[in-house]
Order: C-alpha cells, then structure tokens, then sequence
C-alpha cells in the first residue's frame, strides 16, 4: 500500500486528529488528578484551630446583646467541651458582672445543646466545661446564678455518664 506524500490533506488531517487526540487525553488526566489532589486536601472550617474562638466571641457578642442566631447555635453546639477555654477567654477579657456571667451560661448550654452533633469525640465530656463552672461558682454571689450554675453541672454530669464508652472485660 502507497503512503500518501507527506504534505498531502490526508495525512495533515491524521496529524490534527492525533494532535487532538492527545489534547483531549493530557486535558482529562490532568483534570483526574486536580481533583485528587483537591479530594485529598480538603479541609473544612472546624479544622481551623481558631475555629472555636471564633464562634465563641461571635456568640458571646450575640447573647450579650440578647440576640441568639440560629447560626452561633448550630455552630456551638458542635463544640461542646471545647468552647469553655474560649467562653474563659471571653469573660477574662470583661470585667466581672452577672450578665457575663449568664451569657458564659447560655453559652455553655448553647455547647451541649444536642450532645450527637459534637464533632469531635473527646469534646462531648464536659471536662473544661465543669472547671469553667467551678469558676463562675466562685467568682459569683448572686443565689439565682449559683442555683443557675448547679443545675447545668447536674445536667452535663448525667448526660457525660451517658456518654462515656463502656469498658469491656
């Protein structure tokens, strides 16, 4: 069989198609491994280590002011134990008064509102959360926040003995 002359319009035609070909094959491999290497890499906010303080000063900003947003409770809620060290934070940071001290609790219950939905596991015992409360105990003289402040630890304590994984033999 005769080869056609090189310069001829069949084989530039093979040439584009081929030429084509190639792109098509570079272009979807390069795509394939993009979206591996973005698969691979993909980090969500909570992996933030400033995450927690973040939600944490954006709702003790809200409840201070009296106003509760669905999104500082769906986000709280997911922080359990790990949201007392940045409600401390925030309370250091003002000075001493019951309504900061109430807002730590709102913020505290905020925390541990739906137990299920703490995404990290060591974070649904309330470990901090209980130091916190012995804090504010201290640190408080009004009778309706002290009653306030023992009726949350009751309820963390029974919901974390609820909680903590059973040892087997």
């Amino acid at each position: 069989m005769d080869r056609p002359p090189i310069g001829s319009d069949v084989s530039k035609n093979a040439i584009d198609e081929a030429v084509c070909d190639m792109k098509i094959s570079t272009t979807m491999v390069m795509a394939t491994l993009c979206f591996f290497a973005v698969v691979g890499q993909t980090r969500t906010a909570e992996d933030d280590p400033h995450w927690p303080e973040q939600i944490v000063k954006r709702a003790f900003d809200e409840v201070s002011t009296g106003l509760r947003t669905s999104w500082s409770e769906r986000y709280l809620a997911r922080l359990g134990d790990s949201a007392a060290p940045e409600i401390m934070k925030c309370i250091s940071a003002k000075p001493s008064r019951k309504e900061s001290t109430q807002t730590a609790l709102t913020l505290v219950k905020m925390s541990f509102a739906d137990p299920r939905t703490i995404t990290r596991e060591q974070n649904r015992l309330p470990t901090n959360t209980m130091v916190l409360l012995d804090y504010l105990d201290k640190h408080t003289r009004d009778a309706d926040v002290k009653s306030k402040i023992s009726s949350i630890r009751k309820q963390l304590q029974g919901e974390s003995s609820r909680a903590k994984p059973k040892m087997s033999n």
